[in-house]
C-alpha cells in the first residue's frame, strides 16, 4: 500500500510539471493556433538560471524564481518574434512550417545552454525547507507540492485572464476567427509576443521548481516537450483544464508504470493510454467542451 501511495504522490508531483508545460502549450495555441516546440527546452533553462542566481551568485531563492520567470518569458517573446512573426507577417500560415521553426529554435537553445553551462548536471540545493514531505508512511519531494499548487493556481488565473480581461477575450477571439478580428482593426500579430511570453514563463516556473530534484542540465528539454504535448493531447487542445488534468494523468501513468512494470516501460505506458483516450475521444478529454466554449 505504501508503494502505491508513493507512486500516486510522485505521479501527481511530476504530472504537475507536465501540466505547467501543457498549460503553456495551450495558452499559445488558443492565441496563435501554433505550437512552440521550444517550450520543453525552456524548463531546463529555468533550472539553469535558478542554479546561476541561487547557487553560483548566492542570491535568495525568490530572486532566482523571479529571474527564471522573467528571462524565460522574455525569451519566449523573442522566439515568437524570430521564428513565428516573420512567417505570419508574410502570410505563411503553414502550421508545419511554424512547427519546424520552433523545433529549430529548441535545438539552438540546447546548444547554447551546453556552451554556457556545460553538459554535466549542476546540483541545486533544496530551498523548500525539508526536501521530503511525509503523509503517513508515504512521502513526496517537497518541491512537487509547490508544483501541484502552482499548476492549479495558474490554470485558474489563465481562465480568469481569458474570460475577465479585454486582452484575454481578444486572444480567445483571435483563436476562434483570426481573420475577422484582424478586419476589425486589431493588430493580431502583437498578441503572439504576449502569448509566447506567458507560455514560456510557465516553463520557467517549472524549471525553478524541479531544479533541486532533477539538478540543472542543458539536456532533457525534448522529454518535457513530448510529455507536455502528450498531456495537452490527452486533455484536449485549447483547454487549460484539459492541460491540467492531462498533465496529472501522464504523471500518474508514468510513475505507476515505473513502479509496477519498470522504468523502461513508463513512456510506453503513457502513449498507450494516450492512444486509448484518443480512440475513445479524438478531441481529448476536454477538447469538445473547449471548442464549444470558444
Amino acid at each position: 500500500m505504501t508503494q502505491l501511495a508513493n507512486a500516486l504522490l510522485g505521479g501527481l508531483g511530476v504530472g504537475s510539471i507536465y501540466a505547467l508545460v501543457a498549460l503553456g502549450f495551450s495558452f499559445i495555441l488558443k492565441t496563435t493556433n501554433s505550437f512552440n516546440f521550444a517550450q520543453g527546452q525552456l524548463v531546463p533553462l529555468g533550472s539553469l538560471l535558478t542554479w546561476t542566481v541561487y547557487t553560483l551568485w548566492g542570491l535568495p531563492a525568490a530572486l532566482a524564481a523571479i529571474g527564471a520567470v522573467i528571462i524565460t518569458g522574455l525569451l519566449g517573446g523573442v522566439i515568437e518574434r524570430v521564428a513565428i512573426f516573420p512567417l505570419a507577417r508574410r502570410g505563411e500560415n503553414n502550421t508545419l512550417l511554424w512547427l519546424m521553426a520552433t523545433l529549430g529554435v529548441a535545438s539552438i537553445l540546447t546548444g547554447l545552454s551546453t556552451v554556457i553551462w556545460g553538459s554535466e548536471p549542476l546540483g541545486v540545493q533544496n530551498y523548500f525547507g525539508d526536501p521530503v514531505t511525509h503523509f503517513g508512511n508515504a512521502y513526496i519531494a517537497t518541491p512537487y507540492i509547490l508544483a501541484f499548487v502552482s499548476a492549479i493556481v495558474f490554470a485558474v488565473l489563465i481562465a480568469i485572464f481569458q474570460r475577465r480581461t479585454r486582452w484575454g477575450r481578444t486572444m480567445r477571439a483571435i483563436a476562434d476567427n483570426r481573420g475577422a478580428v484582424q478586419l476589425s482593426g486589431v493588430n493580431v500579430l502583437s498578441y503572439g509576443f504576449v502569448a509566447y511570453g506567458i507560455g514560456a514563463a510557465l516553463a520557467g516556473i517549472a524549471g525553478f521548481i524541479i531544479a533541486p530534484i532533477t539538478y540543472a542540465s542543458s539536456t532533457g528539454g525534448f522529454t518535457f516537450t513530448i510529455l507536455g504535448f502528450a498531456a495537452l493531447a490527452m486533455g484536449g487542445f485549447g483547454s487549460q483544464w484539459g492541460a491540467l488534468i492531462g498533465g496529472l494523468i501522464v504523471g500518474l501513468v508514468e510513475q505507476l508504470a515505473a513502479t509496477y512494470i519498470g522504468l523502461t516501460y513508463q513512456d510506453f505506458a503513457v502513449f498507450v493510454v494516450l492512444l486509448v483516450v484518443l480512440l475513445i475521444k479524438p478531441d481529448g478529454l476536454f477538447g469538445g467542451r473547449a471548442a464549444r466554449e470558444v
